[in-house]
């Protein structure tokens, strides 16, 4: 048992060895992104150094929405613990719904409704470079809003994120 859990070991070591590479641009990451009280499932692409597109579908909260971000990323520094400062607008379709009443029979009904909303906001995007280059943690602070007819949401909210990168 130890034999085979030692050369288990051996093959993700020499394998992860072969296979990495630091990061280039552009590059794609794939995984999630939270601004309380929303968050969904996320893939952001790093065009270059500075400039980056993200699209998130928004699936967790009291709403669900699509929305897409320009962020504008600052340099990189730090030696083992590396950080990125950046800066973010967003633009989308938020989807709310609600209980209302129906009007001529006087019953709750499920009723939803869909407005454009937008954001902007700053950031820090870090990761441990001797652990990995390509799994990176994101917090961020912004100011939102949409409106709704029966819910004007405008809100600063907290959020952060974790993505899985990969070269293009």
């Amino acid at each position: 048992m130890i034999k085979k859990t030692l050369l288990l070991i051996a093959i993700v070591y020499s394998t992860n060895s072969l296979l990495a590479q630091d990061l280039s641009y552009p590059r794609l990451g794939v995984g999630t992104q939270a601004n309380f009280p929303a968050g969904g499932l996320s893939v952001k692409a790093d065009l270059t150094e500075q400039h980056s597109a993200q699209a998130v579908i928004g699936i967790f909260g009291p709403f669900s929405s699509y929305y897409g971000r320009y962020s504008y990323n600052f340099n990189e520094s730090g030696d083992d613990f590396r950080i990125k400062p950046y800066l973010y607008g967003q633009a989308g379709i938020f989807n709310y719904e609600y209980v209302g009443i129906d009007e001529n029979t006087f019953e709750l009904v499920d009723e939803t409704e869909s407005d454009f909303g937008f954001g902007v906001g700053a950031g820090i995007e870090w990761y441990y470079a001797p652990f990995t280059d390509k799994l990176r943690f994101n917090i961020e602070i912004g100011y939102g809003k949409v409106d709704f007819e029966f819910y004007d949401f405008k809100s600063i909210s907290f959020g952060g994120g974790i993505h899985y990168y990969f070269d293009l």
